[in-house]
């Protein structure tokens, strides 16, 4: 993840995991989602069906253990919507 990012993702609200990432999707508030690398497969096409036609960047980040630390949770954390 570029430095850009990881800055812009420190000034921005965020939700962490899949249930409150779907529901953020659901009321078009996300701009951004950051998704663990080593995510399921299954997992990954459920949010990725849900941006089929909007435009929300993806970035990856190297591992669930990973991005739970980073976003400050004791807990693994698949992905990670930035808010509008």
């Amino acid at each position: 993840m570029s430095n850009e990012k990881v800055a812009r993702f420190n000034k921005q609200h965020y939700v962490i995991g899949l249930k409150q990432t779907l529901k953020a999707l659901n009321k078009d508030q996300v701009t951004s989602l950051i998704i663990a690398e080593d995510v399921e497969i299954h997992l990954m096409t459920r949010v990725l069906s849900q941006i089929n036609h909007k435009n929300i960047s993806i970035s990856f980040f190297e591992s669930k253990q990973a991005l739970g630390k980073y976003v400050g949770i004791n807990v693994n954390a698949t992905v990670v919507a930035l808010l509008k």
